[in-house]
């Protein structure tokens, strides 16, 4: 019995590749690439927040949360939304305690929340994606100038 399963369409960043694998805009996913197989990771969920974080104002500055949370209703469903936004803002925090230094340890429940806050959106662009390459052991890390 054949189960008929729906995936959602692959997200293209700005760099006109495929958040899932990297695939360039024209050419098709890996088979492997999580719109193919619908097996979406912390590191996939933050790359597609980084597409929603303006559609999530926070008064002075934007809800991070909201934005992870969103990508993760997109892309995975409401079933596992939660626990997948619940994960994927660990990884963040801990990108960002890791970057913040050691006196940040004692806020690291709040750094998501501070840093949606207080962060130009380029900031936020970089922590976004060092995040997800950390979580997926890539080494390279963006800079302002990649976004």
């Amino acid at each position: 019995m054949s189960q008929d399963t729906t995936f959602p369409a692959r997200e293209i960043n700005d760099q006109d590749e495929c958040v899932g694998c990297g695939a360039h805009l024209s050419d098709p996913c890996h088979p492997l690439c999580p719109f193919e197989t619908g097996e979406f990771g912390p590191a996939v969920i933050l790359q597609a927040a980084n597409l929603r974080v303006r559609n999530h104002p926070a008064g002075i500055g934007y809800d991070l949360a909201g934005a992870i949370f969103a990508a993760a209703i997109d892309l995975a469903g409401r079933d596992q939304a939660q626990a997948l936004a619940d994960a994927s803002r660990a990884v963040l925090a801990d990108y960002l305690v890791g970057q913040w230094g050691p006196q940040a340890q004692a806020i690291h429940s709040q750094v998501v929340y501070r840093h949606g806050l207080f962060a130009q959106l380029a900031e936020i662009t970089v922590s976004l994606y060092g995040a997800a390459d950390q979580y997926d052991d890539n080494t390279p890390t963006p800079t302002p100038d990649d976004c």
